[in-house]
C-alpha cells in the first residue's frame, strides 16, 4: 500500500510537523509513504493537476491523505477514473465559507473516502448539519512526536523580551481570530493586575487581514486599559516547545474552534493550562482533569482561576508534571499512526 501525504499550506506548521513526523515514525514492511508539499501551489493550472495525476500513477498510489478541503478537492480532480483513496482530515469548522469556497467543501464532504475529524464534539456536529454517513468518517486525535518537545534548543524568552525574573511568565498561542479569542485574555488580565501580581503575558500571533476589525478591537482595548506592562506581543512563534517551557501558566480562550492544538502542545509541555470550559475543550482535556477550566467568556472567573494558580505555583505545577505522561501517551504520534493504519486498511478493503 503506497499513500501519499499532500499539504499545501507552508504556514500552517503544526501539520507539516504532522507529516514529517508520520513519515519519520511509520513502520511497515508492506507501506511506503510518500510526500509532496506544493509551496504557493496554483491548482487552477490544469498542468499542476495533469502532473499530480502523473505522480499518482507512477508511484502507484493507493491512498491520498490530505489536510485541508481545497487540496481534498483538487485530489478528486486529478485522481478522477483512477483505483486511489482520497482521505481528508478535517481542522475547521468552515461556517463562513460563501460561493465556489462552499461548492468545493460541500463536494469534497460528499466524494472523499473517508474524513478524520479531531475530535467527537466536531464529528457529531458535522453528521449532525451535512447527514454524512457514520462509516465513512471517524475521531482521531492529532499526534504530536515527544522529541520535539524534550530535544529542543534553549533560548531564554526573558532575554528577549527583557523581563525580570520576579515576575510571573504567563502566555498564549494563537493567531489574533474570533475563534482563538484573545480579547478574553485582555480583559483577564486587565483584572488580574488589579490583584497586585507582578506578571507578564506574552500573546504570540500573527496578524489576519480577514479579520482586521477584530485585531483593531483588541489593539484599542490594549490602549485604553493601559495593559502595556502587562501584555507582550510577539510573532506567531516557531519555537513552540522552547515557549511553552517557560511559562509558568498557558492561558487560553476558544470560541469555535473544532480542536486546540495550542492547548495540547500546553498540556504534553507539562505546564499549567487555564482554559475555558467549553466542550471541545473538555474533550481534549478529559473534562478537565489535565488543566484548570474556567467558565467561558467569564472573564472574573478566568482571573480567579490565573491567580490561584500562580498563588500556589509550586503544588500545581506537581500536578501538571504528573498528568504530563498521560497526556503525551494520549497524543503521540505513535498511538496516531496506530489509528491511521486502521482506518487505511479498512478503505482499503472496500
Amino acid at each position: 500500500m503506497n499513500i501519499l501525504f499532500i499539504h499545501t499550506n507552508p504556514y500552517y506548521q503544526e501539520i507539516n510537523n504532522l507529516i514529517f513526523d508520520i513519515i519519520s515514525n511509520y513502520k511497515s514492511d508492506i507501506d511506503e509513504v510518500f510526500e509532496r508539499h506544493y509551496q504557493d501551489f496554483r491548482w487552477y493550472n490544469p498542468k499542476e493537476l495533469l502532473s499530480l495525476r502523473k505522480y499518482i500513477k507512477k508511484n502507484r498510489i493507493n491512498i491520498v491523505h490530505t489536510y485541508n478541503y481545497v487540496d481534498a478537492y483538487y485530489c478528486l480532480k486529478a485522481s478522477k477514473y483512477l483505483k486511489i483513496k482520497v482521505v481528508y482530515s478535517c481542522y475547521d469548522y468552515h461556517d463562513n465559507l460563501h460561493g465556489i469556497s462552499k461548492m468545493m467543501f460541500l463536494n469534497v464532504l460528499n466524494k472523499v473516502d473517508y474524513i478524520i475529524f479531531q475530535t467527537d464534539v466536531q464529528r457529531d456536529r458535522f453528521i449532525l448539519k451535512y447527514k454524512l454517513d457514520t462509516s465513512k468518517n471517524t475521531k482521531l486525535f492529532h499526534g504530536f512526536s515527544m522529541d520535539r518537545y524534550d530535544d529542543f534548543k534553549y533560548e531564554s524568552v526573558r532575554d528577549e523580551f527583557f523581563i525580570d525574573d520576579f515576575r510571573y511568565l504567563i502566555g498564549t498561542h494563537g493567531d489574533f481570530e474570533p475563534s482563538r479569542d484573545i480579547m478574553n485574555i485582555f480583559k483577564m488580565v486587565r483584572r488580574l493586575k488589579r490583584t497586585g501580581r507582578n506578571f507578564t503575558c506574552i500573546v504570540s500571533g500573527n496578524y489576519i487581514d480577514e479579520y482586521d476589525d477584530y485585531y483593531n478591537s483588541c489593539k484599542y482595548y490594549y490602549l485604553m486599559q493601559g495593559l502595556e506592562n502587562y501584555i507582550t506581543y510577539s510573532y506567531r512563534r516557531n519555537d513552540v516547545p522552547n515557549f511553552m517551557s517557560q511559562l509558568d501558566a498557558f492561558v487560553y480562550h476558544s470560541n469555535n474552534e473544532a480542536v486546540s492544538l495550542s492547548v495540547i502542545e500546553a498540556m504534553i509541555s507539562g505546564i499549567n493550562v487555564i482554559v475555558n470550559d467549553s466542550e471541545m475543550i473538555k474533550e481534549i482535556t478529559r473534562n478537565g482533569k489535565y488543566v484548570a477550566l474556567y467558565k467561558s467568556n467569564d472573564d472574573l472567573d478566568f482571573a480567579e482561576v490565573t491567580r490561584r494558580i500562580l498563588v500556589d505555583l509550586e503544588d500545581y505545577q506537581i500536578i501538571a508534571e504528573t498528568v504530563k505522561e498521560e497526556c503525551r501517551d494520549l497524543y503521540g504520534i505513535e498511538r496516531h499512526i496506530i489509528g491511521l493504519k486502521e482506518i487505511y486498511n479498512k478503505i482499503i478493503i472496500e
